[in-house]
């Protein structure tokens, strides 16, 4: 079975989401036997991410290298760009069956940002990767509900960990598991992971003189950044610091030594710094908009708040406090959930037998 996964972002970094995604999903997906699953980059270069299942379409023609490859099935990860337009045309003329994996895009939030401009889009130019499209791929249920767009096909294909990460990180310290840190980690974008309301819960916690130590990881543009470091200095109790991007072994012994994930979104598809959370044992204070929330308050695998400054602040309170009494706990409940529930291999496995069952309907 030959499958394609095509993207259209530029540039292309392993430390970043769907391509991270991506790479560890065609490792596992390429040890199944009879199984060739190929990464196809129609715009960004693949230098970085370093997998032989990159491919980098460059010069070549999209139809001359569907003619070539002859894959099985196609998958479109992510939805909104113009380069897939000619890609749609070439996968219809070859009659290759192809699915949309949206990454949260159809999500009813997601589609109220630029409301109008992508209404008139996908009535018009993306109009047949919506109807020709055999099923869309989601990455968990709480996607699924939330799509504007269904087939009958419809699959849920969660992403994943690795089981080395979650067997081999160091256990945490009882000092740490006394005194917790919490953390954020991802883009520094205001709007969709709701910094601006966590913030908001920042400036409680400093009135209510709740000292709490609070490490933010990420980068953004000139502007994000700018925001950022205006509303941290602003804060004297409340010790929250810009601590910048960071990836590989610094990651690693940073998560090994924060305790608690903050993420405030107000839409995701499925946020991959929850798994890295629990691969290292970190419980997480989650929103709605996470698509998580449920899933953390069902497995008490952390917090649920609403999407407000003060049921933030006073989840960050109450979650301090109780990790303090019942850190371990967290700890271990979290990595046993995410080896029982998110490998990348047992999610491969299955993967496979859902595009089967797409591809003979």
């Amino acid at each position: 079975m030959k499958i394609l996964h095509i993207i259209a972002m530029s540039p292309l970094s392993q430390n970043s989401g769907i391509p991270a995604v991506l790479k560890h999903l065609t490792d596992a997906q390429n040890k199944i036997d009879r199984v060739e699953s190929i990464v196809l980059s129609i715009k960004g270069k693949v230098d970085e991410i370093d997998s032989p299942y990159f491919h980098y379409l460059g010069k070549e023609k999209i139809d001359h290298y569907l003619k070539r490859t002859k894959p099985d099935l196609a998958i479109i990860h992510c939805f909104f760009y113009g380069e897939y337009i000619q890609v749609v045309k070439s996968l219809i003329k070859y009659k290759i069956p192809f699915c949309n994996q949206p990454h949260g895009s159809f999500g009813r939030k997601a589609m109220k940002k630029s409301a109008i401009k992508k209404q008139i889009a996908n009535h018009t130019v993306f109009l047949q990767q919506i109807k020709k499209a055999k099923a869309y791929i989601f990455t968990n249920v709480t996607e699924f509900n939330d799509s504007i767009y269904h087939t009958s096909k419809d699959i849920v294909i969660p992403n994943g960990v690795l089981s080395c990460i979650v067997n081999n990180s160091r256990e945490k310290s009882k000092e740490s598991l006394s005194e917790p840190v919490f953390y954020y980690l991802g883009r520094y974008d205001i709007h969709h992971k709701g910094l601006d309301y966590l913030f908001d819960a920042f400036d409680v916690l400093e009135a209510e003189k709740f000292a709490v130590q609070i490490k933010i990881f990420g980068t953004g543009d000139t502007k994000q950044l700018e925001y950022v470091n205006k509303r941290l200095s602003k804060l004297k109790i409340v010790n929250a610091k810009n601590c910048g991007p960071i990836y590989g072994d610094a990651k690693k012994k940073e998560l090994e030594k924060c305790n608690i994930l903050l993420l405030t979104s107000r839409y995701e598809g499925s946020p991959m710094t929850v798994l890295d959370g629990f691969s290292y044992g970190n419980p997480c204070i989650v929103t709605p908009g996470t698509n998580v929330s449920e899933e953390v308050l069902e497995n008490n695998l952390g917090w649920k708040s609403e999407l407000d400054a003060q049921q933030i602040a006073y989840t960050i309170i109450r979650a301090y406090e109780e990790y303090k009494q019942n850190g371990y706990e967290y700890y271990s409940r979290c990595k046993q959930y995410v080896i029982a529930n998110y490998v990348w291999d047992d999610i491969a496995l299955n993967s496979i037998e859902l595009y089967k069952g797409i591809i003979n309907r």
